[in-house]
């Protein structure tokens, strides 16, 4: 079924702003995400080929946030400037109907809020396993990529190591000291390479020694081995599981907990409270003639913005406990549908 070509021209309209405000947006978030993540990776915190894939997979948790805002933002400003153009007192007086409006915003907030719903329940899970498990491969990867000549590194359980230069494609002068109850050693050599088999890092080292000693620090006691070659394995950072439920798949989701339903409400909170919010744009948009195009941006961000912080709000209050996980964050999408629909009921002689 054709759309009528009212319709058609607003959603086209909507539709171009709420490109424009996504890739805005989304483009100087992630500006700032980049500029944290490099640093990061300069610091030794993690490699910096991990660097983009992060962005990637942040840029798709940031559209969660920014997919509610810039529709909202499109719907208002395409409005206000017809209203301001007089555009849509010339509509009016051809006889279409106030509630064309409404249907025009929904119309176009249904595939918005589909993509929306796609994201929290299907993709969203996945991005932050993925990104924890990046994040922990990234950290035990540079771990090992700044070791460079004539340097100190530390490493877990107590390994530290020295580099002298490097020469031939390899380091020289290696001195390692581990440090452990029952197992104490220093090992001296001559040169040495690292080298990485999937996920576990070896240093391979040729012409040294190794001495070894008891707590009790008696010399007469240690062991001295020298070695023409020798294979030792580095010890990787001890991966960090994150299990919050955010990384648990929706399919998996129960209705049994109350951290459970609270996940429930955090995944469909915004596709909610996007179209709810939508309800109120016709009458939030509308302005005068000689008024701002603009100037309904401001309230309608604000507005929104309080909307979210109080379903975030709700729902850590039903994690917590102190808010029955039914109806739960619900409980203020009521209050809102309920205020937006008393305004329409005063509001819609004037609109």
């Amino acid at each position: 079924m054709r759309l009528p070509t009212l319709y058609r021209y607003i959603m086209r309209e909507i539709a171009a702003l709420f490109i424009a405000i996504i890739i805005i947006l989304l483009a100087i978030i992630l500006s700032f995400r980049l500029a944290r993540l490099l640093s990061a990776a300069v610091a030794g915190d993690m490699s910096l080929s991990a660097v983009w894939q992060l962005i990637g997979l942040q840029a798709v948790n940031m559209l969660i946030i920014l997919i509610p805002v810039a529709l909202i933002l499109a719907a208002v400003m395409t409005l206000s400037r017809l209203y301001s153009d007089q555009e849509m007192s010339a509509v009016f007086a051809s006889g279409i109907s106030r509630a064309h409006i409404h249907r025009i915003i929904f119309v176009s907030a249904a595939p918005v809020c589909t993509l929306l719903l796609y994201l929290t329940l299907m993709i969203m899970p996945d991005v932050y396993r993925q990104s924890a498990a990046i994040r922990d491969q990234a950290r035990q990867q540079a771990s090992f990529a700044l070791l460079s000549a004539n340097s100190f590194r530390r490493l877990d359980n107590g390994i530290s190591i020295h580099t002298g230069d490097f020469n031939a494609g390899a380091y020289q002068d290696f001195f390692i000291a581990q440090h452990g109850a029952g197992n104490n050693a220093v090992i001296f050599s001559d040169s040495g390479r690292i080298e990485t088999r999937g996920t576990e890092h070896f240093l391979h080292l040729k012409q040294g020694t190794r001495i070894a000693w008891q707590d009790n620090h008696d010399m007469q006691e240690a062991g001295y081995t020298e070695f023409r070659a020798a294979e030792l394995h580095l010890p990787s950072s001890e991966s960090r599981r994150d299990e919050r439920l955010r990384n648990l798949p929706t399919a998996e989701l129960g209705t049994d907990s109350r951290e459970h339903l609270a996940e429930w409400q955090t995944r469909l909170n915004p596709a909610v409270a996007m179209l709810i919010f939508c309800l109120c744009i016709p009458m939030l948009a509308h302005t005068g003639p000689r008024k701002g195009r603009q100037q309904k941006l401001l309230p309608a961000f604000l507005l929104f913005a309080i909307y979210s912080s109080a379903l975030d709000n709700a729902v850590k209050a039903v994690t917590k406990g102190s808010l029955p996980a039914l109806p739960g964050s619900f409980i203020v999408h009521a209050v809102v549908f309920t205020g937006i629909f008393c305004w329409w009921l005063k509001a819609r002689k004037s609109l």
